[in-house]
């Protein structure tokens, strides 16, 4: 059976909770489902679920690390190893148990595992387990994230909307507007980008809000 968006997130969810991710569904970065966390020196690790184009019941995921949660955001001068699939965080010896075949293919670290086997699931969450530590104590990819300053400005264009909303003097209510994003969100996006000459539309509105809600659900619950 054909391996959906709702039945992967419900399949996973659980487990990837037990792992302190939070899910969150109001994502428009073309992924499948989307699951942050907040670690050490207030940087967010977000995971990426993808269902493979051709094969149902297959998925993979991503790792995001940065000081927002904007996964797969690396232009300018932040850091391309911020944005990893966890497949190539595996030592030689940890890939050698998959099967090379015309999914996993042979000289490539990219892992898909299977939806609807118990065992492939639970290896995926072990992998995840396993890949997280590797990936997040990094000291040079720490290093450049902190020295970037397109992540700066994300952080800090993402702060701006968190006290514009916290400050209440937006005429706006808590009504959803886009998936779980209030409304006021949304405005006070808008606001701030318009405030620093940014470009405006639909696109760079949502992705702002959305990255600015994010952090406040997750600082909220540490």
């Amino acid at each position: 059976m054909m391996i959906t968006k709702a039945k992967l997130l419900k399949l996973l969810n659980p487990h990837l909770k037990k792992l302190g991710f939070i899910e969150f569904k109001d994502s428009n970065l073309g992924f499948q489902g989307l699951f942050c966390k907040k670690i050490k020196n207030g940087l967010y690790l977000t995971l990426g679920l993808t269902i493979h184009r051709y094969y149902d019941n297959f998925f993979t995921g991503d790792y995001y690390l940065s000081k927002n949660t904007i996964i797969g955001a690396t232009w300018g001068d932040i850091p391309n190893e911020s944005y990893e699939r966890i497949g190539f965080l595996l030592k030689d010896t940890e890939r050698a148990i998959y099967p090379e075949d015309e999914i996993n293919v042979k000289g490539t670290h990219d892992i898909w595992w299977n939806a609807s086997e118990e065992k492939s699931v639970l290896d995926f969450l072990r992998v995840i387990e396993l890949t997280e530590p590797r990936f997040i104590n990094q000291p040079e990819l720490l290093l450049k994230i902190r020295e970037s300053q397109e992540v700066k400005i994300l952080f800090t264009y993402s702060k701006e909307v968190r006290e514009m909303v916290a400050s209440n003097l937006l005429n706006e209510t808590t009504e959803k507007k886009h998936g779980e994003t209030p409304k006021i969100w949304l405005t006070a996006a808008e606001q701030v980008l318009k405030n620093n000459k940014e470009i405006v539309n639909t696109y760079t509105v949502k992705r702002l809000a959305m990255d600015a809600y994010r952090q406040k659900q997750l600082d909220d619950n540490i």
